[in-house]
Parts: C-alpha cells; structure tokens; sequence
C-alpha cells in the first residue's frame, strides 16, 4: 500500500478564503479575489472563528500560565497590555499553587462573582480560592485570601485557561485549528458571505445546512 506519509496539512487564510467564495460561485476556478473581496471575507472569517470560541472547550487551546502573587494584591489583570502582559484567558479551567521547595499541587476552588463577593474582607494568607472575570480583550483574576509575604515568597501560582483563537490578519496565516476544523470554516464563512454575493434565497439556504453540517 502506498501512503503519503504525511499529516500536517495546512491552510492558509488566501486559500481558505478562495476555497468559501468557490462554494458560493463567487470564484471561478483559476481567479484570485480582488483586494476589496479579501478584506471583506476576511472580516466575516475572523467574526466566524470569534463565535466559534463560544463553542466549548477545545483541547488545543489549553494552556498553562505561572502568574506573580503580589503580597497584600488581590487583584490580577491579565491581557495584552496589561498588568500580566499576554493573551487573556477566555476562561480559567483550574488554579494550583505548588510550594517552591517541592511537594503536591494545592488546588484553588472556583467562585462565581455572587459567592466570591460575600467572602471576609481583609483577610490574608495563602490563597484557596478564586474567582475570574473575562472583559473586553482582558480578564481579571481574583485570589481569596489575599497573598500574604509567607505564600509569595514560598509558593508558584499556575493557571490553566482556554486561549483567544488567533485572528486571520494576512493571507499567509494559518488557522488556530486542527485541519478537522477547515470545512468548518470554509463553509460557515461561504454562508456569511453568501447575501453579498447574491447568492439566491434557497441556495443561501442550503449553504446555511451545509455549514451546519460541517460545524456539527
């Protein structure tokens, strides 16, 4: 039997984009869109894979993160730009600290904004639970006790949180999606466009339950 041997197929947002507009007779095979049509499709994409981030939670957007407890803080912002310069968490799944000299992770339990709110003032120590608010574009985090000198000095803070996907902002770009993800986009960004293109009612339609298709 003779295989390919490979598995890293990659899209690129210029073929991604041709690949939506072929799906709506928009481009023929062999045309390049204009640079108006790019920037238009572009803008619906990158609206596409911002509400696919409402979805769930996708494995490959997980990450880790140590964050610097500050004595006497509570507070943490975190975003580009900000206090913690990075990428903001669309939510935090766990928080652990672990003791510097060694020994188990001691895990933070989770508070929604209410119960947090009702927790005792002033209180200092070393943090067992938090509470998280995602903003606009940065998100705070919220430690409960507040850290005091013994756990800064002596304990890591690490967070596990979903990562913003990556917007499409040239056409080299690859999406921040496995390849399982790409008739996904394509289709759903050909349902988007669709009414611009003119495409007819009943084929907008149909474009709408292919897309659907794919995103299930």
């Amino acid at each position: 039997m003779a295989v390919s041997g490979t598995t890293n197929t990659e899209m690129t947002r210029a073929t991604l984009i041709a690949a939506a507009m072929r799906k709506i007779g928009a481009l023929a095979q062999g045309q390049t869109p204009s640079t108006e049509e790019t920037s238009n499709v572009a803008e619906a994409m990158n609206n596409l894979i911002a509400q696919f981030q409402t979805l769930g939670m996708p494995l490959w957007a997980m990450t880790t993160s140590n964050i610097t407890m500050v004595a006497s803080q509570e507070t943490y912002t975190i975003g580009v730009g900000q206090a913690i310069n990075q990428a903001f968490p669309l939510k935090i799944l766990q928080v652990w600290t672990t003791p510097t000299a060694g020994g188990g992770r001691q895990p933070l339990e989770p508070l929604a904004i209410y119960d947090f709110y009702l927790l005792t003032t002033g209180s200092t120590g070393s943090p067992s639970q938090f509470m998280y608010q995602p903003l606009i574009n940065y998100g705070k985090l919220h430690l409960w006790p507040t850290p005091d000198a013994t756990s800064v000095a002596n304990k890591t803070l690490t967070i596990s949180y979903l990562v913003p996907w990556d917007e499409l902002n040239a056409s080299a770009n690859t999406p921040f999606f496995p390849k399982e993800w790409y008739n996904a986009v394509i289709y759903g960004t050909a349902a988007l466009i669709a009414p611009e293109f003119g495409l007819a009612p009943n084929d907008q339609s149909n474009m709408i339950k292919q897309a659907q298709m794919h995103l299930d």
